[in-house]
């Protein structure tokens, strides 16, 4: 018999980096979501897409799409409840990606687009800037410490939410930082 207990994540940006990420990744302290409510949101986001694709190359029913519209925000939010420790997990905190150079790392590529990003925008000390979808919020982050902006990001989703804004607070950023939950549809 195994015993799992909940993990504590620390939000350091280093969370992931030990053999024990996977089971940390099973049993966040910080998730949203407590023992059942993930098979509830799995048989939720499953039962939206009923009628959608059951085979290769068939069409998605008109009622099929006509649900997902009218619940797509549960569709959404159930879907970065079950996906975003996995995707901090394999990309880290900026859900995106850059064109990559030769010879530059992953992480190289992310941060040269934001700065990019930041330069092309105009952004400096003082700005405020609204960043929509902004997920975790590691964007944000690197952009607000690049250009000295104060920046709110906006999700649907309050695991994000939460743990984007453990984030801002850990590295010191909640001053310029702050995640917020809301519904920019």
């Amino acid at each position: 018999i195994f015993v799992f207990r909940r993990s504590s994540m620390n939000r350091d940006g280093k969370d992931y980096d030990s053999s024990s990420a996977g089971m940390k990744l099973l049993n966040n302290a910080d998730h949203t979501l407590k023992n059942n409510e993930f098979d509830s949101s799995i048989k939720d986001y499953e039962n939206m897409f009923a009628g959608a694709r059951s085979t290769t190359g068939a069409i998605t029913s008109e009622e099929s799409v006509e649900i997902r519209k009218k619940k797509y925000a549960d569709m959404v939010n159930h879907f970065y409840n079950l996906v975003t420790d996995f995707y901090e997990y394999g990309w880290g905190q900026s859900f995106h990606f850059g064109p990559r150079f030769h010879n530059e790392t992953f992480m190289e590529s992310i941060k040269r687009a934001e700065y990019h990003l930041c330069s092309r925008l105009g952004m400096k000390p003082g700005m405020k800037v609204l960043d929509v979808g902004c997920g975790v919020g590691g964007p944000m982050r690197n952009m607000a410490v690049f250009s000295g902006s104060s920046i709110e990001g906006i999700t649907i989703n309050h695991y994000q939410v939460k743990i984007g804004n453990k984030y801002n607070e850990a590295n010191g950023l909640s001053h310029i930082c702050k995640s917020v939950q809301g519904d920019f549809q």
